[in-house]
């Protein structure tokens, strides 16, 4: 397009919007004015306030009751106190000069605080739109009924229906008056948090900057070696709170509660609602367990008995998702009892020599959650962290040395990975032992906190390994499923991938876990995400290692999906409801073909090729189809086409060519037939369909048996024609309708021959049959003294040797 057409477009547009702009804002203004002039009519006025009377009683319960504003108010000064307690502390003056254990501490008093700020902030606001978006209702309705009472005062209205309308407005303006007053109350309690929520952001932004630079000071010694402390003196450190340990504590407690009194009624009906459900899944399940001795069974026998323990272990790990911030001493509460229950499970599963082997991971845990709630810059911290350093060592090397140990991790897969978990703790401790004694105190801290939860968390996921793979067992084997013919047959397979996704999940939590104890999980994810983020151009079409990735994924997920769905239809969906023959396969084999289409597009849309762009991908398979991949489309198509018309059916007795077998599977490109000689010969379904088939079995299994017979000149014919029909009709396996025939078939070189035609119902069973009526007319036969003649031939010599005469004489 030329610039002056354009030019002259532009200025068209212009003033075209100039124009319309003052009429647009004047049709405002009429609409606003009509409504401003909208009166309601006299004779409805009556019926009108009583519908607003209505209104308004409706409308009280959006008004704040009394003890939810002193329960608001309560709760605005709990914070506001908890915000004065936190900026009294005498280190916030001096936080670049804290070390990394004093940073998290103090992180985790002002993160929880930020929480609880946010959240009654979200919920205050949640209030002060609800009342807002009221109030205006309420204005609009207070003027239409102003413009109404001065409509009836013109129109010289009785004075009882004036005084009811000025009544009516006396009571909508105080509804709005008290929704108005409400929203002051809570405007100003919006404004307190506000003010804490930008105090504590800022003092969260200094926090992180110094921990972000205090944690890159890791290995540098930062208290005096323990041979050097002075132990005589009290050795305090310098920003010490004036508030106890103990009295920190039960506030920190208390804060919790008041903040999550909601979410911990929810959180122990949760545990009532998975004891009853667990109870009852395991209960189901003890009648029902099979009756055979290998370890899974034992595991989940010994789970099933004590369905309280794997309910209070599920319980308590929901604590993590049920709350947002734990304090520290919550978080130890919490551990603690979730290794109640973990022991309990493991004490009951483990063998005997390895029971007492549970108890130190969990018990380092629990110190581990001491010191971190009682931490301070003192000897006292520096010689807890020393024992527990001591203890979890010396109770790794013990384990190690036995020999009980030692032959488990030889002979176990478990083993092997836990006896390779152990030596790295050992080296780890060993680390953290030599960083605490020669003042490297953070750094042992920082290890043995990692090395510790790790350590415990095995016995935690493994616990709840155990747990899942008996509640999917419990499934497996409870009425309803095994119901079902595929979990039926084959529950042991199911069970056996079941119990490997959920320990190969366990583990993946657990690493991952562990990675983050180590604070390395950003910077392995980051790294990780680059590498599969990295664009490669191929063409105009960018790919990346994880759009490959996705591809692959959703290309197995849909596999596994086509191969689901022919379980589904063929071994549940047809047994259960009457269709015909062949109708469970070819709906199956459709519905196979539809699921990877759609599947295959997924894939293509998930690795990042625009759809639009899709159609040159479809062109190119286009020509590729016309070239060299015409016969595997003849193929598809032929599939579809056997799906539809079903000439041949699974089970079907074929003859193709010379190939004779039975039809075994019919697949998306090709068949698969069973030969009677056992070869499983692939067919591809193109020659099903182009070529001449035989299908013995297409609408029934009846199938006709031909035995032929000769016996010698001179036997009577009356007699073998009765000697045959009674042995053929003297055979259960032989169909009376249609009626076996026997037939004098002619005149042979060596004897009379005779056809014996009968049906059976079975196919398969043909040459078996054949045989034995063969050996049933051979017996009867004999009986009769009916012989079977050898061939007979005349032989002619015209001349023969002297000598041969002579030899002869």
């Amino acid at each position: 397009m030329r610039p002056a057409k354009i030019s002259v477009i532009f200025v068209f547009l212009l003033v075209t919007t100039i124009i319309s702009a003052p009429l647009i804002g004047q049709q405002t203004e009429d609409q606003d004015s009509l409504l401003s002039k909208r009166v309601i009519p006299l004779p409805e006025i009556t019926r009108e306030i009583t519908q607003v009377n209505s209104m308004i009683l409706g409308k009280q319960s959006i008004l704040l009751p009394e003890d939810l504003k002193a329960s608001l108010k309560s709760t605005v000064d709990t914070l506001r106190f908890r915000l004065s307690l936190l900026r009294e502390d005498p280190r916030i003056q001096n936080i670049e000069m804290l070390n990394l254990r004093s940073l998290t501490n103090m992180s985790n008093d002002w993160s929880i605080l930020n929480s609880r700020l946010l959240n009654e902030q979200s919920s205050i606001t949640l209030r002060v739109q609800r009342l807002e978006n009221e109030r205006g209702i309420l204005n609009s309705t207070l003027l239409l009924w102003r413009n109404t009472l001065l409509s009836a005062r013109d129109s010289e209205a009785p004075e009882l229906l004036i005084n009811q309308v000025s009544g009516n407005i006396d009571a909508i303006e105080k509804l709005s008056n008290d929704i108005q007053s409400d929203n002051e109350f809570l405007q100003e309690k919006l404004v307190v948090i506000s003010d804490a929520l930008i105090f504590c952001n800022e003092v969260l932004q200094k926090l992180t900057d110094a921990r972000a630079l205090s944690s890159k000071q890791f290995i540098k010694i930062n208290q005096p070696a323990i041979w050097k402390v002075d132990f005589r003196r009290d050795d305090r450190s310098i920003f010490t709170s004036e508030r106890s340990l103990i009295d920190d504590t039960i506030f920190g407690m208390k804060d919790f509660i008041s903040n999550y009194n909601f979410r911990l009624l929810l959180h122990l009906l949760l545990f009532l609602l998975i004891l009853v459900l667990v109870s009852m899944l395991f209960r189901d399940l003890r009648s029902r367990l099979p009756e055979k001795d290998f370890r899974e069974i034992t595991t989940v026998r010994s789970i099933v008995l004590h369905p309280v323990p794997s309910a209070l272990l599920v319980t308590f790990l929901l604590t993590y998702l049920i709350y947002d911030t734990i304090p520290d001493s919550i978080g130890l509460i919490n551990m603690f009892l979730i290794l109640i229950p973990v022991v309990v499970i493991l004490y009951e599963i483990l063998p005997q020599n390895t029971r007492r082997y549970i108890v130190i991971p969990a018990v380092a845990s629990i110190m581990v959650q001491l010191h971190s709630l009682g931490y301070g810059e003192n000897v006292f911290s520096r010689l807890f962290l020393l024992a527990i350093i001591l203890f979890s060592l010396v109770s790794i090397i013990i384990i190690v040395r036995r020999r009980t140990f030692r032959d488990y991790a030889i002979n176990k897969k478990l083993g092997k990975r836990l006896y390779f978990l152990a030596l790295i703790c050992i080296s780890l401790l060993s680390i953290a032992l030599i960083s605490a004694i020669v003042g490297g105190v953070m750094l042992s801290e920082f290890i043995t906190y990692a090395t510790v939860k790790s350590a415990a968390l095995i016995l935690i996921f493994y616990a709840v390994g155990l747990t899942t793979n008996s509640i999917f067992f419990t499934l497996l084997y409870s009425k309803n499923m095994q119901k079902l013919n595929m979990v039926a047959h084959y529950h042991d397979d199911i069970y056996k991938k079941g119990s490997g996704i959920i320990t190969f999940f366990t583990w993946t939590l657990w690493f991952i876990f562990t990675l983050r104890f180590f604070t390395i999980w950003d910077e392995i994810y980051t790294a990780v995400k680059n590498v599969l983020g990295y664009q490669i151009a191929v063409g105009k079409v960018e790919l990346s290692l994880v759009n490959i990735l996705v591809f692959i994924l959703v290309i197995w997920i849909t596999i596994v999906l086509s191969r689901l769905i022919r379980i589904i239809i063929e071994g549940e969906l047809a047994p259960r409801v009457k269709m015909k023959r062949g109708v469970p396969g070819a709906l199956s084999l459709v519905l196979r073909i539809l699921v990877i289409t759609v599947g295959f597009l997924f894939a293509i849309a998930a690795a990042g090729v625009e759809m639009d762009k899709l159609a040159i991908l479809l062109g190119a398979l286009g020509v590729g189809i016309g070239f060299g991949l015409q016969n595997i489309f003849n193929n598809l198509i032929s599939g579809i086409i056997l799906a539809f018309e079903r000439p041949i059916q699974e089970g079907d007795i074929i003859e193709v060519g010379e190939l004779w077998g039975t039809v075994k599977e019919i697949g998306i490109r090709a068949s698969t037939i069973f030969t009677f000689d056992g070869a499983e010969v692939i067919v591809p379904n193109g020659n099903l369909i182009s070529n001449e088939l035989i299908n013995w079995t297409l609408t029934d299994r009846n199938r006709r048996i031909e035995v032929t017979v000769g016996v010698k000149y001179g036997t009577d014919p009356e007699k073998v024609l009765k000697l045959l029909n009674e042995v053929v009709h003297s055979s259960d396996e032989v169909l009376l309708e249609p009626a076996p025939l026997v037939l004098f078939s002619g005149f042979g070189e060596s004897s009379l021959d005779f056809r014996l035609l009968f049906w059976i119902h079975k196919a398969d069973n043909r040459f078996q049959l054949q045989s034995k009526m063969n050996v049933a007319i051979n017996r009867a036969l004999k009986d009769a003294g009916i012989e079977i003649p050898f061939p007979q031939r005349d032989l002619h010599i015209r001349s023969v040797d002297p000598d041969v005469k002579k030899n002869l004489k």
